[in-house]
């Protein structure tokens, strides 16, 4: 789960053959680590809106596991 807003962030969609571009993830959103990167020190993460980013390690101070969050965060509040 995102848990700061990141305006700079880029990420893709691909929506019926076509691909979305756009940059900001925002507080609240839940996703699914997808790919580490150790040599180059990133990680790909899946949204479940289907957007994928790819986070420096450097920058997984925004992230946290999600598998047990409050009725609240769940909410999007």
């Amino acid at each position: 789960m995102q848990i700061k807003n990141n305006y700079d962030i880029y990420w893709e969609k691909e929506i019926k053959g076509k691909v979305e571009m756009g940059s900001g993830v925002f507080n609240g959103e839940i996703g699914t680590i997808t790919k580490v990167d150790e040599r180059e020190k990133q990680l790909e993460i899946k949204f479940d809106d289907e957007k994928v980013a790819w986070y420096e390690f450097s920058d997984l101070d925004q992230i946290e596991h999600s598998y047990a969050i409050t009725i609240h965060k769940s909410q999007r509040k």
